[in-house]
């Protein structure tokens, strides 16, 4: 693969901020986005992202997005850039073997990888290498040898979730492999729209619209895959989220009812009750 003639896809870098306010727009390289104490937002051709502290978001090479932070609190920020041809030099070292990688260990692949853009929860495969690379770069970041093993390490994570993920989608209902890729592509696009707003009063055919399914399809699928419908998954989500406003807060219940999305603090108290067995106040106390 040939060298991009942008700058910054020629090197592996690292950006780390904190903000209350960001703004951005454009195309980059391959990377894997995180955040800590608040939200981040993306919008790219495909869909609408949020990410938080339980997972991160990854873009491929080139991909056209949007950011926006807004935030009453500093949003801090841990984002890893590959240059590119990185992730196909380790998917060929890896592939070929040892004894074809000695006879040729520099050649270049012409067949870019393309990796699911997705937010991505928790991964027992990449979150502690993305946490150990953070907080030990401040100590050893001036060290080339061991920021580079990171990089390593983590485009290696990440082409093994990208094999799991492809084990996953053979899971979705269809004959045909490009049929399957496609209805997991929609499915994601319905999955990351309800995370992303999942606070608000989005109503069935809204999704529908945005994942191009039929409602019918959009919750059968929906089900299948991600093992709940997509009311249920939006209810999971704000009980979620109210549990830890309820522990790290010091907000009140109708605040709290009000801000994960729901029209008022009795609806709350019921469905919280529901899901956890106590009341918030309860849950509060414990």
């Amino acid at each position: 693969m040939g060298t991009s003639r942008f700058p910054l896809f020629q090197r592996n870098f690292v950006l780390q901020a904190r903000s209350t306010t960001h703004h951005w727009e454009g195309t980059g390289p391959l990377s894997l986005k995180t955040f800590r104490n608040g939200r981040a937002y993306y919008k790219t051709k495909l869909g609408h992202y949020a990410v938080e502290r339980e997972g991160y978001l990854l873009l491929n090479e080139g991909e056209q997005y949007a950011i926006a932070i807004e935030s009453e609190t500093e949003v801090d920020s841990f984002c890893v850039f590959f240059k590119t041809g990185f992730a196909e030099e380790v998917h060929r070292a890896v592939h070929l073997g040892i004894e074809k990688s000695l006879d040729d260990p520099f050649s270049e692949t012409t067949h870019p990888l393309q990796f699911h853009t997705k937010s991505y929860r928790n991964s027992h495969l990449i979150t502690p290498l993305l946490e150990n690379f953070k907080n030990s770069l401040p100590v050893l970041g001036s060290e080339n040898l061991w920021v580079d093993e990171q990089y390593q390490s983590l485009i290696q994570a990440l082409l093994n979730v990208h094999q799991k993920m492809a084990q996953e989608i053979n899971t979705v209902p269809g004959t045909r492999p490009a049929t399957r890729e496609e209805l997991f592509r929609r499915l994601t696009v319905a999955y990351e729209y309800l995370h992303a707003y999942y606070n608000q009063n989005v109503s069935l055919e809204e999704v529908s619209k945005i994942a191009c399914l039929s409602k019918n399809h959009l919750i059968r699928n929906f089900r299948h895959f991600f093992k709940r419908t997509p009311h249920q998954f939006i209810l999971e989500k704000r009980i979620l989220e109210a549990q830890r406003l309820l522990a790290q807060t010091e907000s009140s219940v109708t605040e709290i009812s009000l801000s994960v999305g729901f029209d008022n603090v009795s609806s709350f108290n019921k469905v919280f009750k529901q899901r956890t067995g106590l009341s918030p106040r309860m849950f509060r106390k414990k």
